[in-house]
């Protein structure tokens, strides 16, 4: 079969030839398109219930909220962990799922079950948003420089202006708010006019209640038109609220204004989010109280694409909808991080490149040997591109970082460097060039197919990796086994085409003087090691034993992942609940 594979090659170059191109354009488009993360996206496949119940205990909510909600989830498909905390006036649940399953059938089923679940009056419980914790893609505050505009109405703007903006953005699922306190029209009641009239709160709150709606009635004939009726009784301001009739008393009204004082003010706050600026010059200027917050991305998208929709949005806020002097400002930026990756990828692949290339030249000592050779690199990189493409594995800093260009071109070297040598030998100077050629392929077509099958083989573990170690490594063992069948394509097929054409009037093989020293001290000190038997393998042992120690005892240091900084610093401190706000 490989015999066939070759021969074909060889009896059809331009096709191959034109084969190859298409690939390398294919590649091109593909590793354009192709989506980069900074890491892989470990987490878990989640659906988060979050229920709220203000002013209950946390062992009510656990009995009456948790626990219900706990039954009604057991036994839905693919679950692996079902969690669950309950805080004062707060439950969370959360549903951990394989990967087995795509999140959007995990998120049908916990709907369903809701639907199935009874808990006390008033209580909803809600499915949070599907994003991970890497889908914090763009922070960003709100700055202004219009006095009319402070903090509270910075915090209405983000409310009911950017954060609806934000979510048209396709793929981003929410914006996570912090800082700046949130207005409310607030009745602040004097318990002394309370007790006086026999009033309660309760009677106080249903009359707020019934008196801000609006009823509907029938119609009315206007000549030849009818016209809806409608009574309008939505409260507009603190003054609709001030007027509003709690009870009446001898045909005299009692209004809210006569008991309470009505106004706007802040809700409790329970947190604050600061910025520290630093100036180029030097100077740290403190901000200990803005509006800020986070774009949330859909699990699973693509973060390019939403990041150039976010950029999109933020200039059109900024330009056309928010009021004069108010700016949307970002602070950390996922581009700007995909920017350092790329860098750091490119760079690496590059110096890559140019050594393998500069070594390839010197020891082949063959200007056309080394540049057949030094194609197998773009080749394999396009070809492993438009492969994870189609599979729809987005490329990181871990996969690209671990193509070994040693071991990508080590088909070719040998494949190239054999032809060059029967080239070069005067005893079958009756063969023409594509006999040489041909036979100096087939001498070692089996060798590199399975040295190169052998070391794809030896990546097929990664793949039964599972959760967390799987979602980290199964990007990276995809990118070297498609780069790997990318070299074995050019190694066994395109090479040797290749030759064909630019060996076509010989070519001497050099000797080359670095080689030659080497193999005359190899050969001198293969000679003393078997000699020397019980000392070379003393020593061998010697230094496994040595290399398992530094390995597993702590003498070096390791890294889980390579290091990266994107040159930006988010804090979040949490104190007890206990404490107040202006402690």
């Amino acid at each position: 079969m490989i015999r066939k594979l070759v021969d074909f090659s060889l009896e059809n170059r331009f096709f191959i030839l034109a084969a190859a191109v298409l690939l390398l354009v294919w590649g091109a488009i593909s590793f354009h398109q192709l989506p980069v993360e900074a890491y892989p996206d470990v987490a878990n496949n989640y659906v988060d219930i979050i229920t709220q119940w203000p002013g209950i205990s946390a062992e009510q909510i656990e009995q009456q909220v948790s626990i219900p909600l706990e039954v009604a989830m057991t036994g839905i498909p693919h679950v692996v962990h079902l969690r669950s905390f309950s805080l004062f006036g707060l439950s969370d649940l959360k549903l951990i799922f394989d990967d087995e399953e795509e999140n959007t059938w995990n998120r049908e089923r916990v709907l369903e079950r809701l639907s199935q679940v009874t808990l006390p009056a008033g209580v909803v419980p809600q499915m949070g948003t599907d994003w991970s914790p890497v889908g914090q893609i763009y922070f960003f505050t709100l700055k202004s420089t219009n006095p009319n505009y402070d903090v509270m109405e910075l915090k209405s703007i983000e409310d009911w202006v950017v954060e609806k903006n934000f979510k048209a953005v396709p793929d981003i699922v929410d914006v996570a708010s912090f800082g700046g306190p949130t207005r409310e029209y607030q009745v602040r009641i004097d318990p002394n006019k309370l007790i006086a009239y026999g009033l309660s709160l309760a009677q106080v709150e249903q009359q707020l209640a019934n008196n801000n709606a609006n009823a509907g009635g029938s119609f009315i004939e206007a000549g030849l038109q009818q016209l809806n009726i409608r009574e309008v009784g939505l409260v507009r301001n603190v003054q609709d609220i001030a007027n509003t009739v709690i009870m009446t008393k001898g045909g005299t009204p009692l209004r809210v204004k006569d008991i309470a004082v009505v106004a706007q003010g802040p809700k409790i706050r329970l947190g604050e989010f600061a910025r520290a600026l630093h100036r180029e010059d030097g100077k740290i200027i403190d901000n200990d109280d803005v509006v800020s917050g986070i774009a949330l991305l859909r699990k699973g998208a693509n973060a390019d694409d939403a990041l150039a929709g976010i950029h999109e949005k933020v200039k059109e806020l900024n330009e056309h909808i928010l009021p004069p002097g108010v700016k949307v400002v970002p602070f950390i930026d996922r581009s700007d991080l995909v920017h350092y990756t790329t860098h750091t990828v490119l760079h690496n692949l590059t110096e890559g490149i140019i050594l393998v290339v500069v070594i390839l030249f010197l020891f082949l000592g063959n200007v056309r040997g080394a540049f057949i050779v030094a194609l197998t690199i773009p080749f394999a990189l396009l070809f492993a591109a438009t492969c994870l493409k189609l599979k729809g594995i987005p490329a990181n800093l871990l996969s690209l970082g671990a193509l070994d260009f040693g071991m990508v071109v080590d088909g070719a070297v040998v494949m190239v460097e054999n032809i060059v040598r029967h080239m070069s030998h005067g005893g079958n100077s009756y063969k023409t060039p594509m006999e040489r050629i041909r036979e100096a392929a087939h001498e070692v077509q089996r060798p590199v197919f399975y040295a190169i099958a052998i070391i794809i083989t030896a990546y097929l573990p990664i793949f039964t990796l599972q959760r967390v170690e799987g979602r980290l490594f199964h990007p990276m063992a995809w990118t070297v086994a498609f780069a790997l069948l990318g070299a074995l394509v050019f190694s066994m097929l395109v090479a040797p085409v290749l030759s064909s054409m630019l060996f076509r009037k010989g070519v001497i093989e050099w000797r080359n003087p670095v080689m030659e020293f080497l193999k005359t001290r190899y050969r001198d000190a293969v000679r003393w090691a078997i000699e020397h038997r019980f000392v070379t393998a003393g020593g061998a042992i010697s230094g496994l034993v040595i290399a398992i120690y530094l390995t597993v005892g702590g003498v070096i240091g390791s890294e889980f992942l390579p290091h990266l900084d994107e040159g930006a610093l988010w804090a979040r401190g949490t104190l007890a609940p206990s404490p107040y706000f202006s402690q």
